[in-house]
């Protein structure tokens, strides 16, 4: 729940409608590129090497905390290596919302990843798992 508590990427395999899959839960990136610490550096690594090794790259960001530098750098890095990607808007059960306010952060998030103008958005909760079934499909379809 907390970004940078992972330190190493954790593969996960499981089956979703009889097809297998892997999913790296990579090291948590702290905000704006703070890397203060060796583990840190290596955690950032390690997750560039999960990029790496991926088909479709999930780029999660903090619906609390908007989107930061780093979150734009590995989207980058995960668009430059040639690899599909899904943005997924996480703790959306945590803003206060209105008819307009997804709307508006999809904009948002248009604006700083233009480059990933061809990558679906999914805005949900891991917390409550609310429309976390968007998830596996759009993975799919990336």
């Amino acid at each position: 729940n907390v970004a940078g508590t992972t330190r190493d990427a954790v593969d996960t395999a499981f089956t979703y409608n009889q097809q297998e899959f892997v999913i790296v839960d990579t090291a948590g990136m702290r905000k704006k590129g703070k890397v203060y610490e060796t583990t840190e550096k290596y955690s950032v690594l390690r997750a560039l090497k999960a990029i790496d090794r991926s088909d479709v790259v999930g780029v999660v960001l903090n619906a609390e905390e908007g989107i930061l530098e780093q979150d734009k750098r590995i989207a980058g890095y995960a668009h430059e290596a040639g690899k599909a990607v899904v943005i997924i808007v996480n703790k959306w059960d945590a803003v206060d919302k209105d008819e307009r306010t997804m709307k508006e952060f999809e904009q948002n998030i248009r604006e700083h990843f233009q480059f990933l103008d061809y990558a679906p958005v999914l805005f949900m909760s891991a917390l409550t798992t609310k429309r976390i079934h968007t998830l596996m499909p759009a993975i799919i379809k990336a």
